[in-house]
């Protein structure tokens, strides 16, 4: 019996070279809005090439930060931090309605999607600039607080799982910084995602596992190993 393929999403729109050919093979877009990266050129581009394959399409907000990619933690007054996600997200908004297009979901990226897993008065600050966007699904870490806040606030929540990272806790990555945080074998990563999406069991590095209830699995189109570890998935899973 076949293997029901899951549900995977991608960070994209982050200038990768080769990353539209990636696009058949995902269900989901996360696209950079100028945060972290890009412009509403960029922007353009993403979801001009993404649209014909009907692809759900989302805003990937970030803290304002190109030099570090949004992967630094920024010290941001509340209303700064508000400013810079609306503004990021009009800005993708913008983009999509000039293309007619629709979309469906929203994902924090880097620094802040950590941060705001375990930063309280941080996600409640998040989801408040978020107040016109509630029939958006938001892309989280399961058991995370603002996952929690999220659903007190009646967001849709979908519990988000990496299948190129490894964790330390269930709303906790491995630090990139560390050595085991990124895994680049794609078998490893394709044992990794049959582990939580078939089993709904995530293992920890320490060598736990905990059960999960997992709904979208993310990869990065900025690590190397993408196009090999895609491979790996269609092979177990079909296109």
């Amino acid at each position: 019996m076949s293997l029901k393929k899951p549900h995977i999403n991608m960070d994209a729109g982050e200038g990768i070279t080769g990353e539209y050919e990636l696009y058949p093979f995902v269900n989901a877009l996360n696209v950079a809005c100028g945060g972290h990266y890009g412009d509403e050129r960029t922007i353009f581009e993403t979801l001009n090439h993404a649209i014909p394959y009907e692809i759900e399409l989302g805003a990937h907000p970030s803290y304002p930060d190109k030099e570090n990619f949004g992967r630094v933690s920024l010290e941001l007054s509340s209303e700064e931090l508000t400013a810079s996600i609306i503004d990021q997200i009009e800005c993708f908004v913008r983009v999509a309605e000039g293309l007619g297009a629709t979309w469906s979901h929203i994902k924090p990226h880097g620094a802040l999607y950590n941060d705001l897993s375990k930063n309280a008065s941080l996600a409640e600050v998040f989801l408040s600039a978020l107040a016109s966007y509630k029939e958006k699904t938001l892309y989280l870490q399961e058991s995370s607080i603002i996952a929690l806040k999220a659903k007190e606030r009646g967001f849709k929540v979908a519990h988000e799982y990496f299948i190129d990272r490894n964790y330390l806790a269930i709303d906790r990555l491995v630090p990139r910084s560390e050595e085991n945080a990124v895994i680049s074998d794609p078998k490893q990563a394709l044992d990794h995602l049959h582990a939580m999406a078939d089993k709904k069991s995530l293992k920890l590095l320490a060598g736990a596992e905990i059960p999960i209830e997992p709904h979208t699995f993310c990869i990065h189109s900025d690590h190397q190993a993408t196009p090999q570890i895609i491979a790996e998935i269609i092979k177990a899973y079909g296109s």
